[in-house]
């Protein structure tokens, strides 16, 4: 059990119950993201907000992919990170998780 300190911000706290799902999901999107031969290197960017973070997954592209390609990509990759979540009791990771390719 972790003890709250006294001086805690609530991003702090935010931060640190996050943790163990932001772990769960950025496992998971790594290894689905393998399946598309043209996402590159994964970038987890934590860009923190008052309260609470976002959390924004970037991919670069490899080659020359057509608009069209990369915003059904990035359709299917959310979708399956929501099903994911939601499975795995981590949605309110999810409701902060950002996916850019």
């Amino acid at each position: 059990m972790v003890k709250k300190m006294r001086n805690e911000s609530e991003l702090t706290r935010f931060q640190r119950s996050m943790e163990p799902s932001k772990e769960i999901f950025t496992q998971e999107i790594r290894k689905f993201a393998k399946k598309f031969d043209f996402l590159g290197e994964m970038t987890l960017i934590e860009e923190p907000d008052i309260t609470t973070m976002d959390y924004i997954y970037s991919f670069k592209i490899l080659n020359e992919t057509g608009r069209d390609r990369r915003d059904s990509t990035l359709l299917e990759i959310y979708n399956h990170m929501e099903k994911f979540s939601k499975e795995n009791g981590i949605c309110e990771f999810c409701s902060n998780a950002i996916i850019w390719i």
